[in-house]
């Protein structure tokens, strides 16, 4: 008599195996984010210093740090508002640029979030005459999640933080390369736009 043979449980098994490992891996890195975070701003001081060390027993000139008014969104009682964060920006790149990837990918905060909806990438920054044009992908306006108030802080966080760097006077945003007229429905960013301080609020 023919023994039956048995399906190989190898497979689902090494399936469940992968997924809890991938669950506890996200969970993990999810929580050392902060400390990664922290972690990586003391390195960039210490390189920053070490920098400023052997460029002094050179002789050679010492490029100041630029210093930058961040704006970060906020909850406050129930609405979003925008909160300014004075921040060193790392070196390497031209300040509007590295001054809106701190917006994108930079530290957030304690009680503040992103102000740019999940997925936006930044394109590029040109700054003429005063003005800086800042091109965004797509993600700025089809990750918009909704709301007036939420709109404005999207908006003028990206406007704020560029009209407070040297330099420029006001700020026109772009979506892959092309001027749209809104991004969520109430504000109209089809020109150049200063600063409005109306949705800012202390930082506690």
């Amino acid at each position: 008599m023919s023994r039956r043979k048995r399906k190989p449980r190898a497979p689902w098994i090494m399936s469940i195996v992968l997924a809890a490992v991938l669950v506890a891996a996200g969970a993990f890195l999810y929580r050392i984010y902060p400390e990664y975070q922290r972690l990586r701003t003391a390195q960039e001081a210490r390189e920053r210093e070490a920098a400023q060390t052997a460029a002094e027993s050179t002789g050679r000139p010492v490029p100041k740090p630029v210093v930058a008014q961040l704006y970060f969104a906020r909850l406050v009682e129930g609405k979003q508002r925008m909160v300014a964060v004075t921040r060193e920006l790392p070196s390497g790149l031209p300040p509007a640029e590295a001054a809106l990837q701190e917006l994108i990918r930079g530290e957030v905060p304690r009680g503040c979030d992103r102000p740019l909806p999940r997925g936006t990438e930044l394109r590029g920054v040109r700054v003429s005459e005063g003005v800086a044009a800042a091109d965004f992908s797509e993600a700025l306006r089809s990750g918009f999640p909704g709301g007036s108030d939420t709109e404005g802080v999207t908006i003028y966080a990206i406007v704020n933080t560029l009209t407070a760097l040297t330099g420029i006077d006001k700020a026109q945003l772009l979506i892959e390369g092309q001027r749209v007229n809104e991004i969520g429905g109430h504000l109209y960013v089809g020109e150049p736009l200063v600063y409005d301080g109306e949705l800012v609020v202390a930082h506690p």
